[in-house]
Order: structure tokens, then sequence, then C-alpha cells
């Protein structure tokens, strides 16, 4: 008998017993999986000769928590026909926890079990006049090991144990991602009458936070495109970090003193302004802010940046940059003595 089928008759058994109890008691350490969105990829657009334009892209999530993400069918829903889904927690001494984690559904495009609301795909206008907010109908996946992302992380497996789409089991190893390329059913949005521009593909694991995780913090990743139609699709931004601001230059100042500084990123409009937060001590002031640059691509903006003086400097004189009311560049300006 294989691993997999001892493991679901394993769970089957586990499963019935639990739904038979009142209640679990939460064991002291609970060996979570944390799930990480990294950016979309492989992204292009095409626009048909009737006239239907779709944004196409590959997506990778992947586990890099202290357990397995493993999820295991429980009973029918009445009335749905789905199978209610429980995240088999393990613990550090002692029997896993089950947890309520959504349903299986049988996906027809695909022709298996998928578990339903795992990511959510979104494309935002960021500066795009007329442009609207956009959203993925796929949130349905096969969980499954198919790419190695970091094996060296402990409890990490050498080959992948999530080898198959199953049934009654699904799950990500420690390490390991799942990874849907951009030519699957799903992997992609409509962009049929919308605005040229700037725009955001942000991919969300997790959107109802059903699943248990060691971080709840890092499940969102931004790919920032500048899109055309009726075949362009650039990336402007890679990075991950759904942040409008690229950089700013110079990235330093001394205390008592003013700079002139040219701060670039994406989506800049006239009277944006330009503040500082999350250090402490001199906070940085910015003033004649003003919009030198105004393109497809990339966008410029200048100001003149004081820092009051104090005798006493702060202990993190490091402070993020805010265009705008979004757009942050983290730790982007340190203040010098």
């Amino acid at each position: 008998m294989t691993p997999h089928s001892l493991r679901t008759l394993w769970l089957a058994s586990t499963v019935a017993a639990a739904l038979s109890l009142p209640g679990i008691a939460a064991a002291q350490t609970a060996l979570r999986p944390n799930l990480i969105a990294l950016p979309a990829f492989n992204t292009s657009l095409a626009t048909d000769a009737g006239g239907r334009s779709t944004l196409r892209f590959g997506t990778t999530t992947w586990n890099s928590g202290i357990g397995p993400l493993e999820l295991a069918a429980g009973e029918v829903e009445t009335g749905s026909g789905k199978l209610r889904v429980y995240q088999v927690v393990y613990q550090s001494t002692g029997s896993p926890v089950l947890n309520y984690a959504g349903a299986f559904e049988y996906h027809p495009a695909h022709d298996h079990m998928h578990f339903n609301d795992y990511a959510l795909y979104t494309l935002q206008p960021l500066n795009a006049p007329g442009g609207s907010l956009r959203t993925g109908a796929k949130t349905t996946f096969c969980i499954m090991d198919t790419t190695p992302i970091r094996l060296s992380l402990p409890g990490a497996p050498s080959s992948a144990f999530y080898s198959r789409c199953g049934r009654d089991l699904q799950g990500m190893s420690v390490g390991w991602a799942d990874t849907y390329g951009a030519e699957l059913a799903g992997q992609e949005i409509d962009f049929t009458s919308n605005a040229d521009g700037i725009y955001q593909l942000k991919i969300e694991v997790d959107p109802k936070k059903l699943l248990l995780e060691t971080n709840e913090n890092d499940n969102v990743s931004c790919l920032l495109l500048s899109i055309k139609k009726p075949s362009t699709a650039t990336v402007l931004d890679s990075s991950g970090q759904c942040s409008a601001v690229a950089s700013i230059t110079p990235k330093s100042a001394r205390v008592g003193t003013s700079v002139q500084v040219t701060i670039t990123g994406y989506g800049f409009t006239s009277g944006m302004g330009v503040t500082f937060d999350g250090g402490n001590g001199q906070r940085p002031v910015a003033s004649n802010v003003q919009l030198t640059s105004n393109t497809d691509t990339v966008d410029q903006i200048t100001a003149t940046v004081t820092v009051p003086y104090k005798k006493n400097p702060g202990p993190k004189p490091v402070w993020n940059v805010r265009v705008g009311t979004g757009g942050v560049l983290p730790n982007g300006f340190t203040v010098t003595r």
C-alpha cells in the first residue's frame, strides 16, 4: 500500500472520529504551514477577432512554515454535493488537530477535485483613466507539490510528497510550491472594454482566512503592469511589494539640513503629497512637491526634504517614503548626524 493510501485511510478514521466529538482541544505547539503568494509571471495580453481581450498569467504559492498544508475530505455537504474539507494541523506532540477549511468541488475544466477559495486574482487600476477593477474567476486549486522552492527548511522533503490531485487528500509540503501555468483554465482576467494604463495584479492566497498559518500577513503579492490593447502587457515592477514608489535619490540627509530629492514610481499624479512614516526621531518634511514626469511607464516627482534639528537622534532614524495615500517605499530614507 502506498504512503498516500495509508495516509488516506488514517485520515478517514481521524475525520470520522473528530466529527463525532463536541470539540477538539488545541495542542501547545501547532506545526502550521505558512502560505506565500509569489508575483504572477508569464503575463500576456491577447485580443481576439471579436474584440475580447484577455490577460493571462501564471501563479505560484509556496509553504515556508513549520508543517505541511494538509487538506482532508470529510462529509458531503447537504444540498451542494461538495465535500467539507478539514485542515490537518500536526502537533509537536500528540495527535493532529482538525480545522474546518472549506470544501472540495469537482472542477470540470481540469477534470479533478479542487479546493474552493484558495486564491483570489484582482486587477486594480493604478493610473488608467476610465479603468475598472477586475477579478479573476479562478478561486479553486488542486493543492500539490509541483515546484521545490526551499528544501533547506526543516521538515522539507527532498521529493514531492503530495504528488497527485486526490479526492480525499491534498496538500503542500514545507519548502514546496503549487504552480499553475498561464495556459491553464482560470489563469486569466477579462480585460475587454477596460482602459489602457498601469495596473496592479494582486494574488491573494486564502482570501477568506480559513486556513491556520504561522503568519497571516504575507499572503498577498503584486505585479505592476503597463497594459495596452491589443497585445501589450509590460512588467514594471515584479518585487511583489504592491508599492507604487520605486526609488528616492538621494536616500539620506543630515539633521538640520535640506536636500532636493527625486522620487520615481508609477501612477503619480499632480497634487500628490510626500510624507515619511515608520521611523522615530527627526521626521523629514517634504515641501515644494512637483510632478516632473508623467509617462506610460515610470513617473517622477521632485521635492525639498528638510530634516529638523534635534540634539538627540531617535533609535530608528530610517523612514518609509509615502507618495499620496497608497504608494510606499519601505525604509527608503535615512536621517544621519
